[in-house]
């Protein structure tokens, strides 16, 4: 009787065990049954990307320097000789338009004032003329012709003053020195190093003190060998990379070609017109140029940033709904930093995740 009920004991513990791990099992084989479906933050930070056929646009490497903007900076000279009495700005000083840039002592200028000084005493002297012709032609004793004389002679006198005031303000002429202002508000990019307080100089041997650019817009200069030319016109799409700032890209179009080539280097000047907001972006810094341009091949194009590389191969998430994933093998045709254009793996017309698709990709591999 006991050996019975230890058998029923056994049998009843060996039912209740299976009949739980069949019951986990179930469980188990009704999660695996269950699709993935995207989490409510995935779906409020969903981003897709259409697949569609482009033609194929490559990128053309070329290399560069930031220069000054052509139009936007100027040279600055002495329009006299003299000697330097101070020099009052430096390499890559900010300057106003109008500021003083150096003072030089010149007898050219001491003529100017001395223009002005005699051409003030003319005047004078022609318009109390005036008065004494008016006086005497009332009195009967002066023609009206002496009147007319006299009141050219004023008209003459007050047209050398003014031109000799022109002149000294050209030269900001004060006690014989001559003042040399900027012309312009910008930095100071090169200064002539031949120059120096105390200095006498003759202004046609000499050449410019300075040079003042207005660097809130910069010109990237890039060569272009003779066989790529063809590659490049004016308005072609380019991206800009400059050693100092190797993760900033910035985007500009070509703004002028150049229609001679350099014999030596065989190549074809190109130039960007950028603004520099900042001044990030100094003169002669080394940049590098890539321009876009199409081929006649077409091909499904879809973003760089929705491909996911793994295990030497490359994938993306293909999206119908949220629960409705798919990842995807795709081959690759060409790829720039910005597109990448797909052989075979995709539709035109598919849509592809361009946002947390390797979380997605991630719980759907593994």
């Amino acid at each position: 009787m006991k050996k019975h009920i230890k058998y029923l004991s056994i049998l009843a513990i060996s039912t209740l065990a299976t009949a739980c791990s069949s019951s986990q099992a179930d469980n188990e084989s009704k999660a695996e049954d269950q699709p993935f479906e995207l989490s409510q933050r995935l779906k409020q930070e969903l981003s897709l990307a259409p697949a569609t056929l482009e033609p194929i646009q490559t990128q053309l490497q070329l290399t560069g320097k930031v220069m000054p903007y052509e139009d936007k900076q100027v040279k600055v000279s002495p329009l006299v000789d003299g000697v330097i009495e101070k020099i009052h700005a430096n390499l890559g000083d900010f300057v106003n338009k109008g500021q003083t840039l150096a003072v030089v002592h010149s007898s050219e200028v001491a003529d100017v004032e001395n223009q002005t000084v005699s051409a003030t005493s003319d005047l004078l002297s022609a318009q109390k003329n005036l008065q004494v012709q008016k006086d005497m032609y009332k009195a009967g004793l002066a023609s009206e012709k002496d009147v007319t004389f006299a009141q050219n002679d004023v008209l003459k006198a007050q047209g050398s003053l003014k031109r000799a005031k022109e002149v000294s303000s050209i030269y900001s002429v004060k006690n014989a020195f001559y003042t040399l202002k900027a012309p312009i508000s910008g930095y100071v990019i090169e200064k002539n190093n031949a120059i120096s307080d105390k200095m006498s100089f003759h202004e046609g041997e000499t050449g410019a003190f300075f040079t003042i650019a207005d660097l809130s817009q910069i010109q990237v200069v890039a060569n272009v060998y003779e066989a790529d030319i063809a590659k490049v016109h004016v308005g072609s799409q380019v991206e800009v990379k400059l050693i100092s700032y190797p993760d900033k890209v910035i985007k500009g179009v070509v703004n002028k070609m150049s229609n001679a080539l350099d014999p030596e280097t065989r190549t074809l000047q190109v130039r960007i017109n950028m603004a520099n907001p900042g001044f990030l972006m100094k003169p002669e810094m080394f940049a590098q140029v890539n321009v876009s341009y199409s081929s006649s091949d077409r091909s499904i194009a879809i973003p760089s940033s929705a491909v996911i590389f793994d295990q030497n191969k490359n994938f993306v998430v293909v999206y119908k709904d949220a629960k409705h994933l798919e990842v995807r093998e795709i081959q690759i045709a060409k790829q720039n930093s910005n597109k990448t254009y797909v052989i075979s793996g995709l539709k035109e017309g598919e849509n592809v995740m361009n946002k947390n698709q390797l979380l997605v990709y991630n719980a759907l591999v593994n």
